[in-house]
């Protein structure tokens, strides 16, 4: 006979509460560590090792916010996720029973689909957690259950069992928990595998008969244990990686967790990273060996480091490509852009989105561009501003220099209107120049010039006034 092929799991996630504790409008399960929403960090591990799992969500409040991030997101386009909404948030188990009487749901159970219920606030959850929570259950078995022992249980469901070390009975939330149950140290983490046809079994036979007048899921393993169906039982060592999130304070205590994960990995890559615990980056940022980083640096994103670079003190880029060998100088901020091989930025430059910097190109101190592109070898060497610009190689840019490139008017359908400057062009100190205007190839601008006309290749512009001396007026303006 040929092998049964056993059903894709099922995963359902449960991100329909409000939160109160975040003390915010937005959905807690939209609330970032690592640059990312909560919920994202959980649907990624799912991806990893299920990728045909049959997902669903569970959504409340704030449904609209939580649908259109899940669905926006391009990285979960090929996951089967469904949406299930919970009209009244009457707690976990009822949450679970909107789901399994859901299109969603009754496709399980015909399926006969093994589901995985995890909680929406968990983003430390491992591969190797939901791996073993995912293997096949014994053919006795009824559901898995996850523990944990903790060194303060408190707000945590607590798991009584026969005796010290005897098969569950039950799990009591921490609210209808006598002293004696109270003092366990052994607790539920919410995450749970089920047979389909018990779960859907047991959740028509919940009640809400405890302290907070909801159904909750912890009940299915009492109504498990005394139906005599045998409970799996998965103690995880590990509790960092069950942390919750239920207020601003613990979503800090989980972004710092996952930010130490995250450097350690780069470290153990060959990313030379001097003071972790100053140095915050995301997990999406990718890094190759040699670099390094200094303390106070902020990486997020999709901002991808080359090999050899150097990332100096509080330096803040988001989604910014660097290539190898770049320089990126103390305070510098940069997001939505590009940074060519050994170019140097800063310190204390500032590059607004759809900026790129040329191989060996310098930008320097108190720099600022917007919407610029610079040249190979090019010298923006400091205090000035680029916006709309388009600057050529081997271009020497004096201090002091400012593109105006805004007026009011609409160019082509543009408000703001593009400066170029060809190669080789040098361009003196505190000069402006009012685009539209092109700037040829070759051309020398005078220092102080304010330049409204395009000026042709290897000509030199002046545009100022010319300086005349009174000899002693000076001497006669004091006597008055």
């Amino acid at each position: 006979m040929p092998k049964k092929i056993a059903p894709s799991p099922a995963v359902l996630i449960l991100a329909a509460g409000m939160g109160k504790r975040m003390r915010s409008p937005l959905p807690k399960v939209l609330h970032e560590i690592g640059g990312s929403p909560l919920l994202f960090h959980i649907l990624r591990k799912v991806r990893e090792v299920a990728p045909e799992a049959l997902i669903a969500i569970v959504v409340g409040h704030g449904r609209e916010q939580v649908e259109a991030a899940v669905r926006g997101a391009p990285e979960f386009a090929s996951m089967k996720i469904s949406f299930v909404f919970q009209e009244e948030q009457k707690g976990t188990g009822h949450a679970a029973r909107c789901a399994i009487d859901s299109p969603w749901g009754k496709a399980v159970v015909e399926a006969k689909a093994p589901v995985l219920v995890l909680p929406g606030d968990l983003p430390l959850l491992t591969t190797e957690l939901l791996s073993q929570m995912l293997a096949p259950l014994g053919r006795a078995d009824t559901m898995r259950l996850l523990t944990c022992e903790l060194a303060d249980p408190t707000g945590y469901g607590r798991i009584v069992r026969r005796g010290n070390s005897g098969p569950v009975l039950r799990i009591v939330e921490q609210k209808d928990a006598t002293e004696r149950e109270k003092a366990i140290r052994e607790v539920g983490a919410s995450i749970y595998l089920f047979q389909a046809a018990f779960l859907r079994f047991a959740l028509q036979r919940l009640n809400n008969k405890n302290a907070q007048g909801e159904y909750y899921l912890t009940d299915l393993v009492a109504a498990a244990a005394g139906s005599r169906k045998r409970i799996d039982v998965l103690r995880w060592r590990t509790a960092e990686d069950l942390r919750g999130v239920n207020d601003p304070w613990e979503l800090a205590a989980a972004g710092r967790i996952l930010n130490e994960r995250c450097v350690r990995t780069l470290s153990l890559a060959g990313v030379k990273i001097i003071d972790p615990v100053t140095t915050w980056i995301d997990c999406s940022v990718r890094i190759e060996e040699g670099a390094v980083i200094y303390p106070g640096a902020i990486l997020r994103g999709r901002t991808t480091i080359g090999k050899g670079v150097v990332i100096g003190p509080r330096v803040f880029l988001t989604d910014v490509l660097v290539g190898p060998g770049a320089q990126i100088k103390t305070g510098t901020v940069a997001e939505a852009s590009e940074i060519g091989a050994q170019a140097q930025v800063g310190p204390y430059a500032h590059l607004r989105p759809e900026s790129v910097v040329g191989e060996r190109a310098k930008i320097g101190n108190f720099v600022e561009l917007k919407k610029t592109r610079i040249g190979e070898q090019t010298s923006v060497a400091h205090l000035s501003y680029l916006g709309d610009a388009e600057v050529g190689k081997n271009v020497n840019i004096g201090c002091g220099f400012v593109t105006c490139n805004f007026d009011g008017r609409i160019i082509d359908g543009q408000r703001k209107h593009r400066t170029v400057i060809e190669d080789d062009v040098f361009m003196g100190s505190d000069c402006q120049t009012v685009a539209p205007i092109r700037i040829g190839r070759g051309a020398y601008v005078a220092s102080g010039s304010t330049v409204t006309r395009d000026v042709e290749p290897d000509a030199l512009a002046i545009a100022r006034s010319r300086q005349e001396n009174k000899p002693g007026l000076a001497r006669r303006l004091r006597g008055r």
